[in-house]
């Protein structure tokens, strides 16, 4: 069994630089929470231009129901990161996890809506978008988790 672990004690100049890059990443999170409200935003209108219906419109609340949410889970993190607020950062994790999987659910309902009228380049190019969105929560785990989860770590060992 081979072991890729760094065994010696880190020096501090080594610590400073992982906590730095860490606070980076955090930091880095949030703005993209943050900017991805426009996206959200863009997809509302896309949704509410190229289709009609009921289903769209759940669709359509569902997509701006997620946006407050996800401000929130934004300013959290830039608290978390630059004010070094170990439950600003517990509580943007699993805010974190609960909007990926709303957008699962999101993705999924909206991917199974509009693969239906997939002959409408419009429509399948929003069953391509949604069904990208169908993916979120493993991405969080795999990306956005491990970063939050490691600094919030770091933050309470030293």
């Amino acid at each position: 069994m081979i072991v890729c672990a760094d065994l010696r004690p880190a020096d501090l100049d080594e610590l400073s630089f992982r906590r730095r890059a860490l606070r980076d990443a955090v930091i880095c999170i949030g703005w993209i929470k943050l900017v991805s409200t426009i996206c959200y935003i863009i997809l509302y209108f896309l949704v509410a231009a190229n289709s009609k219906g009921s289903m769209s419109d759940i669709i359509q609340i569902m997509i701006l129901a997620i946006i407050p949410p996800l401000i929130l889970n934004g300013v959290l993190l830039f608290l978390g990161a630059l004010e070094e607020k170990a439950w600003a950062l517990e509580v943007a994790l699993w805010l974190c996890l609960l909007l990926a999987s709303y957008n699962t659910v999101l993705g999924i309902t909206g991917g199974i809506y509009f693969i239906r009228t997939g002959h409408y380049t419009a429509h399948f190019m929003l069953a391509v978008i949604f069904g990208l969105l169908a993916i979120s929560l493993c991405t969080v785990i795999c990306h956005d988790v491990l970063i939050i989860f490691s600094y919030k770590k770091l933050l309470q060992s030293s």
